[in-house]
């Protein structure tokens, strides 16, 4: 029976041999096809917040509205995507499509990536937990506060794809130096940093991969060129428009300036973020690592790797490690913001993880795959209730019905005052929104100094927005209440009552 199990199981290897070629890129077809399913599924017209100022942004730029706009504060590169979208599809399921595509492209990025390193059987399980962890895919557990991840329109997941595109084409580089190609990786570095600012400390780890370079100065001038290629343009607009080449990226700096999250935030928040079976793989790699140092003869066995190989994967750690402290140091965390750290992660835990398949005996060799196999569906299940909702949501949010009314009963040029929610308002509707603090003492003055005549949204729940509040409102004869709807109050403001 051994004998019988042993040659069917070389007869299986040659076949993948000889088919090496064929089964990668169909693996690669099929890795994005499936991470693009699950992230497109629930097209819907309802979006919040952030994802409606890079819908708006878009607008903006391709149409030339302008009742409101972010483009001082954002990171532009999705913006403009979605506005060449925008001229050939007008539609925010254009949007949704190409995001989710994008978003999509990252696992087999981190393939063709991993490969290189950690070998075939690791870069598979790498790029399927990039694709399928319910966190990247944006399915979170019930009480989790998260926004959407892999089938928002945020900038987060896009970044990864660049990021990634620059890692690969970085190790493209190494394995045959080329100045054009370390350009193409520093260019892409760029991109990422256009998609998402924050994306300037995973540019500066994997810059450092130019010191891997043979001739590395000049490794290092080509990428820094590339990285300038991209960025200067839009520094010259920041420039242009707002009074310094670096003011968008300042006045971007104070989305990261809220309260200051508890010391243990990434580590409360791990197994949810990257997963646990990530955490078995990072404990087996570590586990594997100090099997070799205390064993000599392995460290000559053909499963593990050469010099350059294992240099890289110290790399990986240092990678991780550099955005935790960045991760960490920034005053204000959210889930989303460690998605970064993922990347690394996922490699290092792709070659843990791969250790259950290299058992010399066949029927061991089994049982880990089996276990392997069953780790990663147990995983993966959560994403099973994507499908429970139909493709298509054409369901619409109060606010989008709140835009609709107040498109249709007001004339052109009427101000809406916001202290919550403004984008919305300003992407569903053309007209001008004037933006008012959030709460506090600093709403109250604003209100009694509003510039001219308007609409006032106010909304009534307290969980929602608790300012401004009601009887503060109806005690001021210049805010008269005009139309209810279930969560907010519209509000005719006029100027000359209160004088």
């Amino acid at each position: 029976m051994t004998d019988q199990l042993q040659r069917a199981a070389r007869q299986i290897s040659d076949w993948c041999d000889r088919h090496a070629a064929t089964l990668e890129v169909s693996f690669v077809f099929a890795l994005f096809c499936a991470a693009f399913l699950v992230r497109v599924w629930s097209l819907s017209k309802v979006h919040f917040w952030d994802e409606v100022v890079y819908l708006q942004n878009a607008e903006v730029l391709c149409c030339g509205k302008t009742n409101y706009s972010e483009l001082e504060s954002r990171p532009p590169l999705l913006s403009v995507i979605f506005a060449l979208v925008f001229r050939m599809w007008h539609s925010v399921y254009a949007a949704d499509i190409v995001t989710a595509a994008m978003n999509a492209a990252a696992p087999a990025l981190l393939y063709v990536s991993g490969r290189r390193i950690i070998g075939r059987a690791g870069a598979v399980i790498a790029a399927l937990l990039l694709a399928f962890t319910p966190f990247f895919v944006g399915v979170f557990p019930a009480g989790f506060d998260s926004d959407n991840t892999g089938n928002s329109l945020l900038t987060d997941s896009p970044a990864l794809t660049l990021s990634l595109l620059a890692f690969w084409l970085f190790l493209c580089a190494l394995r045959r130096e080329s100045s054009f190609r370390f350009a193409g990786a520093g260019f892409a570095l760029g991109l990422a940093v256009l998609m998402r600012f924050a994306s300037l400390s995973s540019a500066g780890v994997l810059m450092l991969l130019v010191f891997a370079a043979a001739r590395w100065r000049r490794a290092a001038i080509a990428s820094a060129l590339g990285f300038l290629l991209a960025i200067v343009p839009y520094l010259c607009w920041s420039r242009i428009h707002y009074g310094g080449f670096l003011e968008t990226f300042r006045r971007g700096w104070r989305y990261y300036e809220g309260a200051r999250e508890p010391p243990l935030f990434l580590a409360r928040n791990f197994g949810v973020i990257f997963s646990w079976i990530t955490l078995a793989g990072l404990v087996l790699w570590l586990g594997r690592w100090i099997w070799t140092r205390h064993n000599p003869g392995a460290r000559h066995n053909h499963a593990f790797k050469f010099a350059p190989q294992r240099k890289l994967e110290t790399f990986l750690w240092m990678w991780a490690i550099l955005l935790v402290v960045f991760f960490v140091a920034v005053r204000h965390q959210e889930p989303r913001y460690a998605m970064p750290i993922g990347l690394p992660l996922f490699l290092l835990a792709g070659s843990g993880l791969s250790a259950l398949l290299h058992f010399r005996q066949p029927l061991a060799k089994a049982v880990g795959a089996a276990l392997l196999f069953t780790a990663l569906v147990y995983t993966f299940l959560p994403l099973r209730v994507i499908f429970g909702a139909p493709f298509i949501e054409r369901g619409a949010s109060e606010e989008m019905r709140v835009a609709e009314f107040l498109d249709h009963n007001l004339p052109p040029g009427t101000i809406l005052y916001s202290n919550f929610n403004y984008p919305l308002f300003g992407y569903y509707t053309h007209l001008p929104v004037y933006e008012l603090p959030e709460a506090g003492t600093d709403l109250y003055d604003a209100l009694e100094d509003l510039p001219t005549d308007g609409i006032l949204i106010a909304y009534k729940k307290k969980e929602i927005a608790a300012d401004p509040r009601p009887e503060w409102l109806s005690s001021h004869p210049e805010f008269q209440p005009w139309h209810e709807f279930p969560s907010l109050m519209l509000y005719r403001f006029h100027k000359s009552v209160g004088r």
